[in-house]
């Protein structure tokens, strides 16, 4: 679970997709549906792929949002992105019917093109359906390593208003963040979109941390280092995981399986996440 921030980018702005690399996301989402006007759906989609193609992106994970299965534009998404060998690709409106029917089609393609390289599937539940039906969405794929939210159109679908507070999309949020720990892949929160509420963003990311989720989606550059600041372990929390491990380390030699830190019994769930606390510093580079 490393995915801390999400940043959409339209992928018919060319100076956007060039300095995607540079804006610190841990993961830059190149968008071919919503963020793309239908008469620029084509040149969009051979944007990102010329992209893809000719630039050299190494300090951020690249995704690609391709359209829904119920748009004209999906498999030509496809057959475009997927020879262009991106990291990722999400799935908008995930369903059991989407998501088996666009993995399929990606596997066809790299057997086609010859690609040995991992792509993974990101999957954005949408829908009332969709957060009913998470745990049979999350049995159809074999290839995803993220769920992400998408509160907007979730409470479009619900015909209810998006609220500061964000109480209507609480059991939505605990139902994702509850499928992706289940299945051991990143739990990714909807946008914050008051892009100038960096207050804001920063209380509502810490709820989202609070109950399960690891990561953000992000409509704004200027968003990212406020949730990673967030996301991130505390230098506390990285100073506690290695007491801990230490801790646990001279347990294990002396044969006893629990043992006691600053007064409160220490066993293997705990060590557990000390263990990915120290990994997640790691990849960050938040270790001194």
């Amino acid at each position: 679970m490393n995915r801390r921030t999400l940043l959409f980018m339209p992928g018919n702005n060319p100076g956007m997709l060039i300095n995607g690399d540079v804006l610190g996301a841990d993961t830059v989402i190149f968008d071919l549906e919503d963020a793309v006007a239908l008469d620029e759906k084509d040149a969009a989609r051979l944007l990102v792929r010329n992209a893809l193609n000719t630039l050299e992106f190494t300090e951020s994970e690249i995704a690609v949002r391709i359209n829904p299965i119920d748009s004209p534009y999906w498999e030509a998404d496809l057959e475009e992105i997927v020879p262009a060998q991106p990291d990722a690709i999400v799935i908008p409106k995930a369903s059991t019917e989407a998501v088996p029917l666009v993995e399929g089609r990606i596997l066809e393609l790299k057997k086609k093109h010859g690609i040995s390289k991992q792509i993974v599937t990101l999957l954005l539940v949408e829908s009332a359906m969709g957060i009913l039906d998470i745990q049979n969405i999350c049995k159809s794929s074999t290839l995803f390593d993220g769920l992400l939210l998408g509160a907007e159109d979730l409470s479009s679908d619900m015909g209810i208003k998006r609220t500061k507070g964000s109480g209507e999309i609480q059991y939505a949020r605990n139902v994702l963040a509850t499928a992706a720990h289940a299945y051991k892949v990143d739990g990714i929160d909807t946008p914050y979109t008051d892009v100038k509420d960096m207050e804001g963003l920063v209380e509502d990311t810490r709820y989202a941390k609070s109950i399960g989720l690891n990561g953000r989606l992000l409509i704004n550059p200027r968003q990212v280092d406020a949730v990673h600041e967030v996301l991130s372990p505390t230098e506390e929390e990285i100073e506690e995981a290695q007491a801990i491990l230490y801790e646990a380390e001279q347990a294990r030699e002396k044969g006893l399986g629990v043992f006691s830190y600053r007064g409160k019994m220490v066993d293997l769930p705990v060590i557990k996440r000390a263990e990915q606390t120290m990994e997640s510093a790691k990849k960050w580079g938040l270790l001194r």
